[in-house]
């Protein structure tokens, strides 16, 4: 049984006369009626009968009538759901992160998503490492990806600005000083991430690029629970500034020149038009991120 079929029968009862039909149609008589005697063989019933008043229903073909408006209304339900998503006029938008951008970065751009698209859901998936963020895009997952700039990637990939890292801990207390300088960090007593945690790269080529040893007293899977470690006064934390709560950035220190790292908005291939749109969307709003052209000169990027 096809489609087809099913649209010709309608057509049929809804005209009147096959005659009618075919011309509403745009096909010949003899096809149109080669097909509804293939539908009523397949069924093994006449659906149709010839009377002095016109055509009627067989007893079949009541039956059968409501079960094929059923499935052409929900195929073309469907064809129009997808024509609204090709089209941007609908549809959800999967966005794929890391925990600490979609904590710190994303919520402005949720809203003012919102307001424009109130019946498109932004979907936020967000995961421990860039590594796992960028195997996810590679594997199909998602629409559009927010994280660090992706290495040796083919897609399409917008900067959005530089995240800036600072140093939250105990030490802003003692010093008064705004900048971390390299002899400070070799003796501080760090708060170090798990290796599953992204944010062990960046301590990692911090300490690197400065020529230090971090001296761990304790490790984490999670950034809010490295904050909360260092202001309790266990140690040194390094951690996204924008994670740092109002109140307690008066804790959260520069490390030399500064500690940045690019955030992008990238795909595996051309978006989808919505999710475009909500692409279009970051580069517009003031995210906390540095551009570019802001960044101090001398800033570590990593």
């Amino acid at each position: 049984m096809r489609l087809r079929q099913l649209e010709y029968f309608l057509a049929v009862w809804e005209s009147g006369s096959f005659s009618a039909a075919a011309a509403r149609l745009y096909v010949s008589q003899p096809s149109l009626s080669q097909q509804m005697r293939s539908l009523e063989k397949e069924l093994g019933a006449q659906l149709l009968e010839r009377g002095r008043h016109g055509l009627a229903l067989t007893p079949a073909g009541r039956v059968f009538l409501p079960h094929a408006e059923r499935v052409l209304r929900a195929v073309g339900e469907a064809a129009d759901a997808v024509h609204q998503v090709v089209e941007g006029r609908s549809g959800d938008v999967h966005v794929l992160t890391v925990r600490s951008i979609a904590s710190g970065i994303l919520p402005p751009s949720a809203v003012r998503w919102h307001s424009l698209f109130p019946t498109a859901v932004l979907r936020v998936h967000d995961f421990s490492h860039r590594r796992a963020l960028e195997e996810a895009v590679r594997g199909g997952q998602g629409d559009i990806a927010v994280g660090p700039r992706p290495e040796l990637w083919e897609g399409p990939v917008v900067s959005l600005g530089y995240e800036e890292m600072v140093l939250v801990g105990p030490a802003g207390r003692e010093t008064g000083s705004a900048v971390v300088e390299r002899d400070e960090l070799t003796a501080a007593d760090w708060i170090l991430y798990e290796p599953e945690q992204g944010m062990s790269e960046i301590v990692d080529r911090t300490a690197t690029a400065l020529g230090f040893t971090p001296r761990a007293v304790a490790r984490t899977g999670q950034v809010a629970a490295a904050l909360l470690f260092a202001m309790e006064g266990l140690g040194v934390a390094l951690v996204p500034n924008n994670a740092v709560p109002g109140g307690w950035i008066r804790h959260a220190r520069t490390i030399g020149p500064g500690v940045y790292r690019e955030i992008v908005a990238y795909s595996r291939s051309t978006p989808t038009q919505l999710a475009q749109r909500y692409r279009d969307l970051l580069t517009s709003l003031e995210l906390p991120l540095t551009s570019a052209t802001e960044l101090p000169a001398g800033a570590l990027r990593c």
